[in-house]
């Protein structure tokens, strides 16, 4: 069985239960795989579906931490940033460029935490959405099996 047909009905049930709710997409997964899928392959797409979610649940927990992505070398920069600004700041020729560069970090140091706290909001949402398609797949194949 082809893991893009799988990916596609995740994906298909993630996109609807974000813009819908959790009923209608649902409702919508069950119909999809009941339409497309019958008796044996039924129950193995099913089982493939939630071991491909559980793989998606493990990987955002890796991509969760923002020391593991390229905002960890978006900090440093501006840490290194923030202390030659610093530097600046004490000689007395260049304070002015100094207070434009520490500004300009503090600027860009809240621009990261947004970010990154938009990053954990999503990566939390889509990893509570994948355990909820787990826990309608092991109700379903508990029903057929």
């Amino acid at each position: 069985m082809d893991t893009r047909i799988i990916d596609e009905a995740i994906d298909k049930y993630v996109q609807e239960r974000k813009k819908k709710g959790r009923k209608s997409a649902s409702e919508k997964f069950l119909a999809h795989v009941y339409l497309k899928h019958r008796g044996d392959e039924l129950l193995l797409f099913m089982k493939k579906v939630g071991g491909l979610s559980r793989y998606y649940i493990n990987f955002l927990k890796v991509m969760e931490n923002p020391f593991k992505g390229p905002e960890f070398a978006w900090f440093a920069s501006m840490i290194s940033i923030g202390v030659v600004s610093f530097y600046l700041m004490l000689q007395e020729d260049c304070q002015l460029l100094g207070i434009v560069l520490f500004a300009g970090t503090i600027v860009h140091a809240w621009s990261l935490i947004c970010e990154v706290a938009k990053k954990w909001l999503d990566i939390g949402v889509t990893i509570a959405i994948y355990r909820e398609i787990i826990e309608l797949v092991e109700s379903e194949v508990g029903e057929a099996g």
